[in-house]
């Protein structure tokens, strides 16, 4: 009967048998009892005390809020006033008034633009430049500036789209010895409401709203929903925050949680700037270190599992890691990436070089295909018989220039030359020596040209257009004439024309770009010019002021 019941016993003792290491977590179980018991009488008699803490930092962190936003304002109020007085001093040109306002809004990371607004409402200069022509006299903050001639903020403007609020300052402009009133704009973006917590300890259940009298959310930080721009008019928080201008209370927020909020009002606004802290997060700290005594509990064994994956962190993970990094920034195209075996095991060595190698290989294959895609781009901007830029490059060339000379106030020029009864030339000689033909005038118009600022561009069939940036009519004309006379001197025979010979006629086209004008106006001026030039015998340059005096534009063949 003994001998049955030995393996039993036997495996009770072995059940029992504790190792070295459960030994040591009872011990330290035991060593930190009193401590449990302690912390546990703390948290309770402490629990008051916490709860008024945070009531005080949430309406400590509301009227810091409050007071960055008067700094901010104060700050708005000031440059505006620099800027307004720098502005009349300096009499700015529309021309060069944009980078004038760049040069102070540059320097203020609180406002995105600033414009001035006429003393007929209309924005006639500003660094951003969509909004220049746009009507804002019936705006109330610009009607009153111009009325009292002081300074006034707009009510707050909720911007949807990037989720956040902001006011317009607008500041009177008066210049000596007149009565007009022009106003310097700026949109103040209100973004010290992103930096509530700053210097607060980090609180994950944290939550703050900056909410009108209609309790539309105008801003909100740390919120797990999208409140911003909805309207919570009948909510409880709304009806407690407008009953006072500051204060304290505790209550479910927007988003459904339970918060301990603090508020107070921004200063002649019914703004209310609400900050809470979650109460569950608030009381959670006493249960966090409630339980941080079982905690130790599991400390030594913990130690073991510690060590055991940093151990395989350090010599598995960690080399898997780097190079799957290594992968994916070759995914992303970042080919100039090499996979580093450092002091790993030696069987990630093989994998890293294989890897380095692959990457050099799609390098060297994205070099060969960016350049092929170069040549083609290149191809496809060119015009294949005269070797000139096509229509679709003198296109863009001339959107470029227009661009850049409106904004400098320089002429832009434009030649547009046509061969002489080329028409006849080609039934009488062939399509190859008509070709021939077009080949050389273009090398005599590349040649007259200035490569590094003319662009010269086969327009279609045997008409070409030289595009003269910076350039007025004095240097447009005298190129006109020189290449004229350049490809007469070419002496290509035509016994079809009057001449004898292959002539061009040239219209003679410059505009100095503005608001009100268009790229396709120079064209239509030239092309206007170049007909003239064909009525008056071909083999001939004609101005666009003089082309206005002929007759209307008729069909010239050739």
């Amino acid at each position: 009967m003994s001998l049955l019941k030995r393996p039993s016993v036997t495996r009770r003792r072995k059940a029992w048998r504790l190792s070295i290491r459960a030994r040591l977590m009872l011990l330290a179980l035991l060593a930190v009892t009193p401590l449990i018991v302690d912390r546990v009488h703390l948290t309770e008699s402490s629990r008051a005390e916490r709860i008024q803490s945070a009531y005080v930092e949430v309406v400590a962190v509301a009227r810091r809020a409050r007071d960055a936003q008067a700094e901010t304002i104060e700050a708005a109020r000031a440059l505006m006033q620099v800027v307004s007085r720098a502005y009349v001093a300096s009499a700015a040109r529309p021309a060069d008034c944009a980078a004038f306002l760049w040069g102070f809004a540059g320097d203020a990371p609180w406002i995105s633009s600033l414009s001035v607004v006429g003393a007929d409402g209309r924005i006639t200069c500003s660094t951003r430049r969509q909004v220049i022509g746009l009507d804002l006299s019936d705006r109330d903050y610009v009607r009153d500036v111009q009325r009292t001639r002081h300074y006034v903020l707009s009510d707050y403007l909720l911007e949807r789209s990037y989720e956040k609020s902001t006011v317009l300052m607008a500041f009177p402009i008066v210049r000596p010895g007149s009565d007009e009133v022009e106003v310097l704009l700026a949109p103040v973006d209100l973004h010290w409401l992103a930096r509530l917590g700053q210097g607060v300890e980090s609180r994950t259940g944290m939550a703050a709203y900056l909410v009108d009298g209609k309790g539309t959310v105008l801003a909100g930080i740390q919120s797990r929903e999208r409140l911003v721009g909805r309207r919570f008019g009948d909510h409880p928080l709304v009806q407690t925050v407008q009953s006072a201008p500051d204060g304290t209370a505790t209550l479910e927020g927007f988003d459904g949680v339970r918060r301990i909020f603090g508020y107070t009002s921004l200063p002649g606004t019914d703004v209310r700037i609400v900050v809470g802290y979650s109460e569950r997060e608030v009381l959670g700290k006493i249960e966090r270190e409630s339980s941080l005594a079982y905690l130790h509990l599991a400390f030594f064994g913990l130690l073991t599992v510690i060590a055991a994956w940093l151990i395989g962190e350090h010599l598995i993970v960690e080399p898997i890691r780097s190079l799957a990094r290594t992968a994916t920034r070759i995914g992303q195209g970042d080919l100039k990436v090499r996979a580093d075996p450092g002091a790993w095991a030696p069987e990630f060595v093989p994998l890293a070089t294989a890897l380095s190698d692959m990457a050099g290989r799609l390098a060297a294959r994205e070099r060969e295909l960016r350049a092929a895609n170069a040549h083609l781009e290149e191809l496809a901007s060119i015009d294949p018989l005269s070797g000139l830029a096509n229509r679709r490059s003198f296109d863009a060339r001339l959107a470029t220039e227009w661009t850049r000379a409106g904004d400098a106030g320089r002429p832009v020029a434009l030649l547009m030359i046509d061969v002489d009864h080329f028409k006849l030339f080609n039934d009488g000689y062939g399509h190859v020596q008509g070709d021939a033909c077009l080949r050389q005038i273009g090398r005599v118009l590349a040649g007259v040209a200035d490569a590094d600022t003319d662009f010269v561009a086969r327009w279609g069939g045997e008409e070409f257009v030289l595009l003269l940036p910076d350039s007025g009519l004095d240097r447009a004309v005298d190129l006109a004439e020189r290449l004229r006379l350049a490809v007469l001197g070419l002496r290509i025979r035509n016994e079809e024309a009057p001449a004898g010979h292959i002539t061009v006629s040239i219209g003679v086209a410059a505009h100095v770009p503005g608001p009100d004008t268009r790229p396709q106006g120079l064209i239509e001026a030239a092309d206007t010019a170049l007909y003239a030039a064909k009525r008056r015998g071909r083999n001939t340059t004609v101005i666009e002021g003089d082309a206005r005096h002929d007759d209307p534009p008729l069909a010239v063949a050739g």
